[in-house]
C-alpha cells in the first residue's frame, strides 16, 4: 500500500508568519515614533518652550522629509539586502529617538525628526516589497494586512502608552523608552526575517492570478505587456492614495478640539473615544486581510463609503453616543484602506520596480499626511473646525470617484501575454 502525501503542486498556499508578526512589531514602532509628538504635545511645550503649532509642525517636518528622501534613498539602497537594510533602518530609528530624548532644544529636536523621517521613508519602501518576496501572492493582502496591523495596533497601544510614560515620568523617558523597544526589535528582526536575494528574477510573479471580485477562478495572466503601463497604475494608485490621506489628516489631526468643543465629549472621556477608534481601525485592518483578500475592489469602495458614512454621521451628530458609534465606523473604514491600497500597488508594479513603486506609495501617504495637517490647520483658521469634516467629505469622495473609475478604465484592458 503506497502512502498519500500531499504534493508540492497541490499543497495549498502557507503565510510565513513569524518574519510578518516580526515585521508586525517594526511597522508598530514605526507609526508610534511619527505618532508619539500628538500625544507628548503639552508636555513638550512647556519643556522646550515652543508653542504648540510648533509641536504640530514636527508632524509635518516627519511626513515631508519622507516624502523628499523615500525614492531617492530607496533608489540607493536598491542593492542592499533588505533584511539587513530593515536592521539599519531600525538601528536609525533608535538613534534619533534617543537624541530626541536628550534635545536641549526645539531647533535639535526638528533636526531629530529629520534622521526619524529619513529612516522612516526607507523602512516602508522596504517593508513592502520584502512582505512580496516572502508571502504567497495569493495570499498578499493578508500578509500585509498582518505586517501593517502592527501599525494599527500603534494607534491603539504605542502612542497612549507613550502618552502615560511621558505624563508619569516625562516626554524625553518616552523617547527614551522607545529607542530601547527599537533595538530590541531590531535584533529580532535580524534572527527571524528570512534572506532572500531581491535582486533575483526567480522571484518575477509570471505567470501569476490575479485577483478579482467574480465567483469564478483567477485567470493565470502574465506581467503586463508594457512597464510604463504598470508603472502609470502605481503613480495613479498613489495620487488616491494622496488624496484618501490628505482628507484623513486634515480632520484627524485636530479630532481632540472637534470632539470636545463641536461633539461635546467631556475631557475626561476623551483617552477613552480616541482609544475606540483605534480598535475599530486595527478591525478594519483584519478585516480587510480576512474577508478582503480576494475581493480587494470591493473592500476599498466598502472602506471609502464607511468613512463618508461616518464623516457625514459625525457632522450632523448631536449627541455623543451617535458621535461614538460614527468615530468607531469612520476608524473601521480607515483600518480597511491601507493594505488594501498597499497590495495593489504591489500587483500593479512591474517586479523589478517593487522597492520604487513602494517608496512613491510611502511618498504619497505622507505627502498626504504633511499636507492634510496643514490644510486642517489653514480650514481651522479660516472657518473654524466644522468646516474640516465638510473638506474631509469632499476629498474622500473624490478619492472614491477616482478608484472607481482608475477599476473601470483597467478593466476595459485586457491584460497582454509577453513571452
Amino acid at each position: 500500500m503506497t502512502s498519500l502525501t500531499s504534493s508540492p503542486l497541490t499543497s495549498a498556499p502557507k503565510l510565513p508568519l513569524v518574519p510578518l508578526i516580526a515585521l508586525a512589531f517594526s511597522t508598530f514602532i514605526s507609526v508610534t515614533i511619527e505618532m508619539l509628538p500628538t500625544g507628548l504635545l503639552e508636555l513638550m511645550t512647556v519643556d522646550l518652550g515652543a508653542t504648540r503649532a510648533e509641536i504640530g509642525w514636527l508632524m509635518t517636518i516627519f511626513a515631508f522629509t519622507v516624502v523628499l528622501t523615500s525614492t531617492p534613498l530607496t533608489a540607493l539602497t536598491k542593492r542592499v539586502p533588505r533584511h539587513a537594510l530593515l536592521v539599519v533602518v531600525l538601528a536609525v530609528f533608535a538613534i534619533g529617538s534617543i537624541a530626541s530624548a536628550f534635545a536641549p532644544t526645539y531647533a535639535w529636536l526638528v533636526v531629530t525628526r529629520v534622521i526619524t523621517g529619513l529612516a522612516h521613508g526607507v523602512f516602508w519602501a522596504v517593508v513592502a516589497s520584502y512582505i512580496s518576496l516572502i508571502a504567497p501572492r495569493e495570499l498578499l493582502t493578508r500578509a500585509v494586512s498582518i505586517t501593517l496591523g502592527g501599525g494599527a495596533i500603534a494607534y491603539v497601544l504605542g502612542v497612549p502608552i507613550g502618552t502615560a510614560l511621558g505624563q508619569a515620568f516625562g516626554w524625553r523617558f518616552a523617547f527614551g523608552s522607545l529607542a530601547v523597544i527599537t533595538l530590541l526589535v531590531a535584533v529580532l528582526l535580524w534572527f527571524l526575517l528570512p534572506r532572500v536575494n531581491h535582486l533575483d528574477d526567480s522571484f518575477s510573479t509570471r505567470p501569476i492570478a490575479l485577483p478579482d471580485d467574480s465567483d469564478g477562478p483567477a485567470v493565470p495572466v502574465k506581467r503586463i505587456r508594457f512597464a510604463q503601463r504598470s508603472l502609470l497604475t502605481v503613480i495613479l494608485l498613489c495620487v488616491i492614495t494622496l488624496i484618501t490621506m490628505t482628507a484623513q489628516y486634515a480632520f484627524y489631526s485636530y479630532i481632540s478640539p472637534y470632539s470636545l468643543d463641536v461633539i461635546g465629549f467631556p475631557v475626561a472621556t476623551l483617552s477613552l473615544v480616541l482609544f475606540a477608534y483605534g480598535i475599530a481601525s486595527a478591525g478594519g485592518t483584519a478585516l480587510a486581510g480576512v474577508v478582503f483578500t480576494a475581493r480587494p475592489r470591493v473592500g476599498l469602495a466598502t472602506g471609502y463609503l464607511l468613512m463618508l458614512v461616518a464623516v457625514t454621521l459625525l457632522l450632523f451628530a448631536h449627541d455623543t453616543t451617535v458621535a461614538l458609534i460614527a468615530l468607531v465606523i469612520w476608524g473601521l473604514g480607515m483600518g480597511v484602506l491601507p493594505p488594501l491600497l498597499q497590495s495593489r500597488i504591489l500587483n500593479a508594479a512591474p517586479s523589478r520596480h517593487r522597492d520604487l513603486s513602494s517608496a512613491l506609495y510611502t511618498s504619497g501617504f505622507n505627502f498626504g499626511i504633511g499636507s492634510g495637517a496643514l490644510v486642517g490647520g489653514l480650514l481651522l483658521d479660516a472657518a473654524g473646525l466644522v468646516a474640516l469634516p465638510v473638506f474631509f467629505i469632499a476629498m474622500v469622495g473624490l478619492g472614491l470617484v477616482s478608484a472607481l473609475v482608475l477599476d473601470a478604465v483597467l478593466a476595459r484592458r485586457p491584460l497582454q501575454q509577453s513571452s
